[in-house]
């Protein structure tokens, strides 16, 4: 047996789908804007994160496309670099999934630890 039962525990890959676009939001992409709002700069959060900032840029036009709606606004920089921000629709999408994402993993804690925590916890060794 490589784990003990007591070592399991439940996980998932959150995100949203309008059927065209899979993954048109996910956790992936609020990780990248939230660093985004930490950093300031695509490419600073793309590397913070291990991503390519072409690939980060790509993440955000499409899901802007998916939704309708711009999320970050940039500015071109002289010497120090452009800047980049989250608009106010960015801002509220990060705080909404923030609070979806805790609701949802409270959820499958609660459901977990409701039907299959025991099970698992249990004695024996059936083959």
């Amino acid at each position: 047996m490589k784990n003990k039962p007591g070592h399991v525990k439940p996980g998932l890959k959150l995100y949203l789908s309008d059927g065209d676009s899979e993954g048109m939001f996910g956790d992936g992409k609020w990780r990248l804007l939230k660093t985004i709002e930490e950093e300031g700069s695509i490419r600073k959060a793309a590397e913070r994160l291990g991503r390519g900032y072409r690939k980060a840029w790509g993440d955000i036009k499409r899901t802007e496309q998916a939704i309708g709606r711009r999320l970050v606004r940039k500015t071109r920089g002289g010497q120090g670099g452009g800047t980049t921000e989250l608009t106010e629709y960015g801002r509220e999408l990060l705080s909404a999934w923030q609070r979806y994402r805790e609701a949802v993993l409270d959820g499958m804690d609660g459901a977990f630890e409701k039907y299959l925590a025991g099970l698992l916890e249990r004695n024996g060794d059936e083959r």
